[in-house]
C-alpha cells in the first residue's frame, strides 16, 4: 500500500505545480472541462474566500487517477503534493473531479474536516452536483457544489482556528 501511496504522489507532483508563496491558481483543469470565464469564476470564488477566512480550496480535474488506486487517493495525494491549507489550520480542501471517470471527491483537510465531515460532503454531491453532471452540466453542477461548500465553510461558526 505504502508503495502505491508513494508513486501516486510521484505522479501527481508531475501534473501539478507544488504551491508558491501566493497561490497563482486554485484551478488545475487538468481534463479541459471548463472554458477561461468558468475557471475564472471558480477562481475568483475560491480566492476570495480565502481571503475572507485563509481556507483554501483547490478544483482538479483529471482524465485518471495518475496512479493512484482511486478518486480519494488521488484528491488527498494531490492535496499533499500543493499543500494546501495553512500550516497549522490544515484549512485546505480538495474538489477532485472526472468527466471521464464519471466521478467526484470533496477531500476536506485535517482541519476543515472539523466543521465539513465526509457525510456534508457526500450529501453535497449527491443532491447538488450529481443531477447537474448526470444532465452534462459540468460546470454548473461544480459551481452549486462549490458555492455551498464556500456558504458553510464562511458561517461564523464554522470558523476554523
Amino acid at each position: 500500500m505504502r508503495s502505491v501511496i508513494i508513486a501516486s504522489l510521484l505522479l501527481c507532483l508531475a501534473f501539478v505545480p507544488t504551491k508558491d508563496k501566493h497561490r497563482e491558481t486554485f484551478i488545475y483543469d487538468n481534463e479541459n472541462t471548463l472554458d477561461p470565464e468558468e475557471e475564472m469564476r471558480l477562481d475568483t470564488l475560491f480566492r476570495g474566500h480565502e481571503a475572507r477566512t485563509t481556507n483554501e480550496i483547490i478544483l482538479v480535474t483529471t482524465k485518471d487517477y495518475r496512479g493512484a488506486p482511486d478518486m480519494m487517493t488521488f484528491a488527498a495525494t494531490c492535496g499533499d503534493s500543493l499543500k494546501v491549507g495553512k500550516k497549522r489550520k490544515n484549512n485546505g480542501m480538495i474538489i477532485a473531479f472526472s468527466k471521464r471517470l464519471r466521478e467526484v471527491y470533496i477531500a476536506p483537510g485535517l482541519g476543515t474536516e472539523q466543521v465539513f465531515a465526509e457525510a456534508r460532503a457526500k450529501r453535497y454531491i449527491d443532491s447538488l452536483m450529481l443531477p447537474l453532471f448526470k444532465e452534462q452540466m459540468y460546470f454548473d453542477g461544480l459551481w452549486s457544489g462549490c458555492t455551498a461548500i464556500v456558504d458553510r465553510l464562511e458561517m461564523p461558526e464554522n470558523r476554523i482556528e
